[in-house]
């Protein structure tokens, strides 16, 4: 089978299609037939050795994570799932799977769940990192109510946008940011407030907000303490926080990293109840995959790049 690997950090300039065997899933393996794989900024750093100090590769390694296809084959300790379903999850090797970018994918059974009825798995494979990364930040560590205030940064982002839907599902007002064409997107999916954060600065417009859900990091993230009321939670998903900063104002930081399994279940209940709406930009072949992630690190695409394995 054909899989995108490297055997060096580098630039795009390393990507290669290698043919690839895969072993019979042992224990909680679950063997993938890939549909359609997804990129996220993870895969560009993982890539270029910028993430190798706290998560190094093992060469050759077969990149991605965020897979959707049908179960090919099942482990002898797989329950819940049988050949011939169609599934969605994350197939990172730092997860115990295989790489996602290849014709078949290795993935742990708790790394998986059902795609939803009526859900291409083109948009099935654009949801497990963003997806569950909003719904454990919302749902598990802000702890949204109805009728609460939460800044979430980069609304028209992955994981941005996901968060918006669920927060106004909950009932919350919600404020955020974007630019050019987000702007329209984010009031599309129900902001109650939105700057562009090219003309204008939320922190001199908000205050005594109970939340904050940062996925910008930088000047963004050390502006959000001052918006909110004492007492009040913020999580990070991408920066450093400032505890100092937080316990002068009596602050909950949250440095959010891994997602619980069960969130995987959550953001599928919300995929079928049409909560969360899938936002995919472009989808390229495996042949291009190189040009995918071009889109990916210049941002020249709105919405999740996604990488076809469908011929």
């Amino acid at each position: 089978m054909r899989a995108l690997q490297i055997t060096e950090y580098g630039d795009n300039s390393v990507l290669t299609i290698a043919d690839v065997t895969l072993p019979h899933p042992t224990g909680s393996q679950v063997l993938v037939t890939v549909e359609a794989a997804a990129l996220n900024p993870l895969d560009a750093a993982l890539r270029s050795g910028y993430a190798q100090a706290l998560m190094p590769l093992q060469f050759p390694a077969t990149l991605g994570g965020d897979v959707a296809g049908v179960v090919a084959a099942v482990g002898p300790d797989v329950t819940g799932f049988s050949v011939g379903d169609r599934v969605y999850g994350n197939a990172y090797t730092l997860l115990g799977g295989s790489g996602a970018i290849a014709e078949q994918a290795l993935v742990q059974a708790r790394n998986l769940a059902a795609v939803p009825e009526g859900l291409s798995s083109v948009d099935a494979a654009s949801m497990p990192v963003a997806g569950t990364t909003a719904v454990e930040a919302v749902d598990h560590n802000l702890h949204l109510q109805a009728g609460q205030k939460v800044y979430i940064s980069g609304g028209s982002g992955a994981v941005g946008s996901a968060a918006i839907q669920v927060a106004k599902h909950l009932g919350a007002h919600v404020a955020t940011t974007a630019s050019g064409d987000g702007v329209d997107l984010v009031r599309g999916l129900g902001a109650d407030e939105v700057f562009d954060h090219t003309t204008d600065d939320f922190s001199e417009h908000l205050r005594e907000f109970d939340a904050v859900l940062d996925a910008v990091g930088g000047a963004s993230l050390e502006k959000s303490y001052g918006i909110l009321r004492r007492g009040g939670t913020l999580v990070t998903v991408i920066g450093e926080l400032d505890q100092a900063a937080g316990e002068e104002r009596g602050l909950t930081l949250v440095r959010q990293a891994a997602q619980s399994e069960e969130v995987l279940r959550e953001l599928t209940g919300y995929l079928a109840a049409g909560v969360i709406t899938p936002r995919v930009g472009a989808t390229f072949p495996l042949e291009e995959a190189a040009a995918a992630f071009t889109a990916l690190e210049t941002r020249s695409v709105r919405g999740k790049v996604v990488i076809s394995l469908l011929s």
